[in-house]
């Protein structure tokens, strides 16, 4: 039986993107839009490893990923999360070249103290960050290291 990758992104070229890399390496892709729609699936699919997107509407990639650490059913899930800052950063860079500030400061910052708090509310992080976009062979390399085939 393939093992189950459940992606949450609101993207949904994301997910198609992944479904498509996933599936073709032998894993089972299921899909879901949003941090409700994520939850509901962790619960009714019971996924091998959780691909999750940290800005999402309804429920952050955060939100719900301290909510399934928190969890005793989910808190050995094997998670990987998405990021598109990076990209976001690099934009921002180009826009603000004579800039005491760079206009991502508060948002790196903000980042800091999400992380912080998990880790004070003895939370985990992510088996892996991967910055968007994203390589669809990088994804599935991840995969393979943290389930196997």
């Amino acid at each position: 039986m393939a093992k189950k990758v459940l992606i949450v992104d609101d993207d949904v070229n994301t997910v198609k993107f992944l479904s498509v890399a996933l599936q073709e390496n032998g894993y089972e892709p299921i899909g879901a839009y949003d941090g409700v729609e994520g939850i509901e699936k962790i619960k009714s699919e019971n996924p091998d490893l959780l691909i999750l997107d940290i800005m999402m509407p309804k429920k952050s990639g955060f939100v719900l990923y301290k909510q399934i650490r928190k969890d005793e059913r989910f808190k050995d899930l094997k998670v990987i999360m998405l990021t598109g800052v990076a990209e976001t950063l690099e934009d921002l860079d180009t826009q603000s070249e004579d800039t005491l500030e760079r206009p991502y400061d508060s948002l790196r910052e903000k980042l800091r103290e999400t992380i912080k708090t998990m880790q004070e509310d003895e939370l985990v992080r992510p088996e892996m960050f991967i910055d968007k976009p994203i390589e669809p062979e990088e994804v599935v390399a991840k995969v393979t290291e943290l389930i196997g085939n």
